[in-house]
């Protein structure tokens, strides 16, 4: 097996579990009452978990989630899918870089190192890059928004801006109410 192939492994894993326990966690005394067996309970979260960072099915009301779980959803659309994937986002080998360059630097160390493997700088970079890019252009559509239909919502409007850059689908249905404006915005970060 390829680094690549452990590192989107690993990352993946991490997300879907971490993802199951957050949502579990936030929604124990609010979504999750809607079922009435514990295994409901179970696949629901683990099946919310999942959506976000691929295809973006919806099996619940995301406007009555709460505010940790929504933020929570919104850093998973970030993140995305894994690389050579039709899903969007920064993809999971981008976000475990990131997360290995930082162990790297409080660690003090000049490269990092996985499975004693050294990532070229290059990667380390590139993924410095799409991330700093990522962020700097959700947040400027996600302004371009608020200065159009500002009165709807500034976590509606956040969350609307990292599903079209994540080409999620999930929505706090808000779309349906936007200006043509800010439609075009969201047109334009799906791309």
């Amino acid at each position: 097996m390829t680094l690549n192939s452990k590192i989107v492994l690993y990352t993946t894993g991490a997300l879907l579990v971490g993802g199951f326990i957050f949502l579990w966690l936030s929604e124990m005394n609010n979504m999750l009452n809607l079922h009435d067996t514990f295994f409901g309970k179970i696949t629901a979260t683990a099946f919310n978990s999942v959506t976000p960072r691929t295809a973006g099915f919806n099996t619940m009301d995301f406007t009555q989630y709460t505010v940790p779980s929504l933020l929570f959803i919104i850093f998973l659309m970030w993140i995305g899918a894994s690389p050579v994937s039709t899903g969007g986002g920064i993809k999971t080998s981008t976000f475990a870089i990131a997360i290995l360059n930082a162990f790297r630097i409080m660690k003090g160390k000049n490269h990092i190192e996985v499975h004693r493997y050294e990532i070229h700088e290059y990667s380390v970079n590139k993924a410095f890059a799409i991330i700093t890019i990522s962020i700097f252009t959700i947040v400027l559509g996600s302004f371009g928004i608020f200065i159009f239909d500002g009165k709807l919502g500034m976590l509606k409007i956040i969350f609307e801006c990292f599903s079209a850059f994540g080409t999620v689908g999930l929505s706090l249905d808000l779309t349906p109410k936007l200006s043509d404006p800010s439609k075009y915005i969201l047109i334009s970060l799906m791309y």
